[in-house]
């Protein structure tokens, strides 16, 4: 009964498998594959102790096809349920959108102020908002102000996490442990954890794509496949290190713990010299990963990382190729999504930023006396209409050569072209057959930091008039996932720079209150900065806003100044806009937003990862008693 199950097993993997193994693959077998699928000598005569240091004897190819397999259908079962689940979602914000946008009476919008039942809220509360472990989440461990070992992840993020890892630990030690054979035992798992460990290079290239057609499809962050990205990578560099080292334990078993012997057989083995090439700089980029170390440096890990991936994927691949194993085929797919999507990046980088009519010109202003802060206008040769929330990738060539950094659009203005400047109408064919041609430009703040944020700052602050002129590109837009127009009650948090993040979001709304298109009627901004010379970041934007149409009857502008130079400065405009000394306490905030709220509410937070677990827990406080949505704006990368 046991071996029929086995052999039936055995026979669906080679049944779905993508690619048979070759006659060539069976010769070098030097043997015939047993009734559980794993490869031996034939009846007449034992494998050769030698045998199952290279080849195929001892790896159990079914199995290990049937395990992959097994690996794709979990990834894809994982991305229906979050389909699902977000489908779900944005059909409740599209009704609510619909039934509320335009209405005037906030009493309409009763129904939406709590969520009709339990298991959503409970769901949101412990689960898909809650940290991985008591309050923190995005607040960095810091053992100092230049070192710093990342952040946790949320209990939503660690479980998935979680199970995968356990599922690659349980499909690597599902073996035949039976037989009383060390050789062939270490031959099982050479060839378990390199083939798991090519099939996971497959969702690790795609996790690390600016271009990944699954933030769009499942509208989850770059972030957050980012966070994925780094775990899986480190899985694949654990199984190919266990593939390696199954190899060398057969290798010192055959003969006798001699360890040159492993040497030699590198040295006489161009097979073995491309797979010590893809382990190595695999060990390489898991050695210099840690955020200790990536932040410390980030550009120069950059550079790095790049480098040891291309050597890792043509070791690899190269590995495979030799001997003309199937697992090639994940490698060709790999190398095949890679050029895709930088394929994709160029094409869309030169379409954005050359044209007939110009290219891309980017403004840099100085702000403040100290320069720890500049304002870069980037003027687009083509029309680009970015989403609230949306961020770019600058190039600066002549401050950091082949770097490109995200900053969050906080303004963008469309602009009439040459001779179309002047509005009239049509007064011939050629008029009706040539509409107004536009240009676009974008607007960023850059706090500095280091590396290329504090090369451009100094730069800026030493020109004459602190104003740069550069050549350079924009790539993008990404992001813009979130849409706040289904809410009746908005709360934003914005420390410091995160500001730039919420700024087109509020904008946005004020125009949709405007046009009776979005069901807000309520907008709450929090910001909090360092001094009132921070304002200047965004005075310009924030002043047009506030001469918006009925701006006052749905913004409110609460700012908090934590190191003011004099108590003069706390001077409140008007009602509408307030200023306070300190930092805001986020449960005192959320209390009164809660007991005033129109509708369903969000709150949304970008900024320091302390001020954004700090709402995120006083937040989740308050799911269970209103129809509370959590939105954080994060690079944690």
């Amino acid at each position: 009964m046991h071996l029929s199950t086995r052999f039936s097993l055995a026979a669906l993997a080679n049944n779905l498998s993508p690619r048979s193994p070759t006659s060539t693959l069976v010769e070098r077998a030097n043997g015939t594959m047993a009734g559980n699928g794993t490869q031996h000598a034939s009846p007449s005569s034992s494998p050769n102790p030698s045998a199952y240091t290279h080849g195929l004897t001892g790896v159990n190819i079914p199995m290990d096809q049937l395990f992959s397999r097994a690996l794709w259908l979990s990834l894809g079962l994982l991305c229906a349920v979050i389909l699902v689940g977000r489908g779900a979602q944005m059909f409740n914000a599209h009704m609510r959108h619909v039934s509320m946008m335009g209405s005037a009476r906030q009493d309409k919008q009763l129904y939406w102020q709590h969520d009709q039942g339990r298991f959503w809220p409970n769901f949101k509360k412990y689960f898909l908002y809650a940290p991985f472990w008591k309050k923190r989440h995005n607040r960095e461990i810091k053992l100092s102000s230049a070192i710093n070992f990342g952040t946790l992840p949320s209990r939503f993020h660690g479980s998935l996490l979680i199970f995968y890892v356990l599922s690659n630990i349980v499909y690597c030690c599902a073996l035949n442990y039976r037989d009383n054979n060390g050789l062939q035992l270490a031959a099982e798992i050479r060839g378990r954890t390199g083939t798991l460990a090519t099939v996971n290079m497959i969702p690790l290239i795609i996790l690390a794509s600016r271009n990944n057609p699954l933030i769009q499809l499942l509208r989850v962050s770059f972030d957050t496949y980012n966070l994925l990205h780094r775990w899986i990578g480190r899985i694949v560099v654990l199984e190919a290190v266990a593939h390696t080292m199954a190899w060398g334990a057969n290798q010192i078993m055959v003969h006798h713990s001699k360890w040159n012997s492993i040497g030699h057989q590198i040295n006489a083995s161009k097979f073995l010299q491309w797979g010590a090439a893809g382990t190595f700089t695999m060990l390489f980029m898991l050695l210099h990963s840690p955020s200790a170390i990536r932040h410390a440096a980030y550009e120069t890990f950059k550079y790095l990382h790049i480098v040891a991936a291309c050597v890792t994927i043509l070791g690899v691949y190269m590995h495979l190729k030799v001997h003309a194993l199937y697992q090639v085929v994940y490698l060709e797919l790999v190398i095949a999504i890679w050029v895709l999507e930088r394929a994709t990046r160029l094409g869309l980088l030169f379409y954005r930023n050359f044209s007939r009519k110009g290219l891309t010109t980017i403004t840099v202003d100085s702000l403040g006396e100290a320069g720890d802060a500049c304002r870069v206008t980037i003027d687009l040769p083509r029309p680009l209409d970015p989403k609230p929330g949306s961020h770019v990738y600058i190039y600066l060539p002549s401050i950091s050569l082949f770097q490109s950094h995200p900053f969050s659009i906080a303004w963008s203005e469309k602009h009439r072209l040459g001779s179309d400047l002047e509005e009239k109408l049509p007064s011939s064919h050629f008029d009706l057959d040539h509409p107004p041609r536009f240009s676009t430009s974008i607007s960023l703040v850059i706090h500095k930091r280091t590396g290329m944020t504090a090369t451009l700052n100094e730069k800026a602050h030493a020109a004459r008039d602190g104003r740069l002129i550069l050549k350079g590109a924009v790539e993008g837009p990404y992001g813009g996932l979130e849409s706040l127009h289904s809410y009746g009650s908005v709360l934003m948090f914005a420390g410091g720079i995160g500001i730039t993040h919420q700024i087109s979001h509020i904008r946005d709304l004020v125009s949709g209150f405007n046009a009776g298109t979005i069901a807000t009627r309520k907008i709450t901004l929090v910001w909090i900065v360092r001094n009132t010379e921070d304002l200047n970041w965004v005075r310009p934007w924030m002043d047009k806003i506030l001469q918006m149409p009925g701006r006052r009857d749905i913004l409110k502008i609460l700012l908090f100044v934590t190191r003011p130079k004099s108590t003069r400065e706390f001077a409140s405009p008007s009602a509408r806009v307030q200023m306070f000394h300190g930092r805001p306490q986020p449960e005192v905030i959320l209390r009164n937003e809660v007991a005033e709220r129109t509708g369903a509410m969000a709150v949304t937070v970008c900024g320091p990862g302390a001020l954004a677990d700090s709402v995120r827990h006083e937040t989740r406080r308050w799911i269970p008693h209103a129809n509370i949505d959590f939105i954080e704006e994060s690079f944690t990368w």
